[in-house]
């Protein structure tokens, strides 16, 4: 699959996101007892759920908020993996064994069950999100960039640059850096899908984001009481993080593909 058209779903679901609740006349967050669980139709696309608020505005601007605090968590484990995988990998020894073990323990440990337990002991908020999620969620970019960087440094290319002198900050900019971009970004793709399923479970679970922000898990637990008087109140929001997470995966396997040729 061209990498063009795996995006363009994803490229959907993002705009969708950003401009319903833009050009949208409902507020999300504003309750409105008076249309409380009407049905789909013309002013409302989608129905109102239990406090009146239109479902599909409500729905755009919680994905709107799984999308940037997803990005955020991924950003970070990105930054701090690449960093450390890169100089792990130019560097060795002890460096190496260290992020060597830190990804024994990161894959020997429950890391949702710990990002659980962190996020419960701590205020509910975006901060607490990213404390819950990052500390362990670096570890895969970390090691992908290890092996690419070590990789990359046994070429012979590398090792002339750095026969002649060249600093370590000269080999990551310019012969390092250029070389483990891909695989970094292919990781960094999956790392969003995961963060994405993350940050909703939290939330779903009650630990995530405070009221009045929600995302598509805080809107599929509040909607969990209303299962089956209301079932398109959690299929609303569970069918958009699905949609989202498959054409994450789009993305990875295009990336994979391509970097296969």
């Amino acid at each position: 699959m061209r990498r063009s058209a795996a995006m363009a779903p994803f490229a959907a679901v993002v705009l969708l996101c950003l401009l319903v609740p833009m050009v949208s006349a409902h507020d999300p967050h504003v309750p409105d007892l008076g249309r409380a669980m009407l049905p789909p139709g013309g002013e409302h696309w989608l129905g109102t759920d239990q406090l009146g608020r239109d479902l599909l505005t409500r729905t755009a601007a919680a994905g709107r908020t799984s999308l940037l605090v997803a990005l955020a968590v991924t950003a970070a484990t990105t930054m701090l993996g690449a960093v450390a995988g890169t100089a792990a990998g130019l560097a060795g020894g002890i460096a190496d064994r260290l992020l060597r073990f830190a990804g024994t323990v990161a894959l020997g440990l429950p890391g949702l069950t710990l990002a659980l337990a962190l996020a419960g002991v701590l205020t509910p908020g975006y901060a607490t999100v990213l404390a819950a999620l990052v500390p362990l969620g670096w570890v895969n970019c970390g090691l992908v960039a290890r092996t690419a960087t070590r990789r990359v440094a046994s070429t012979d290319h590398v090792l002339a640059v750095r026969a002649i002198g060249a600093s370590r900050l000269y080999l990551l900019r310019r012969t390092v850096g250029p070389h483990i971009a891909g695989p970094v970004l292919t990781v960094a793709t999956a790392d969003f899908a995961r963060a994405l399923i993350a940050v909703t479970s939290l939330s779903f679970l009650g630990v995530g984001l405070p009221p009045p922000d929600t995302d598509w898990g805080g809107m599929v637990s509040e909607a969990t009481p209303l299962l089956v008087a209301a079932p398109r109140l959690a299929v609303v929001p569970a069918l958009a993080l699905a949609v989202t997470g498959l054409a994450a995966a789009l993305m990875v396997d295009a990336r994979r593909a391509q970097r296969g040729r």
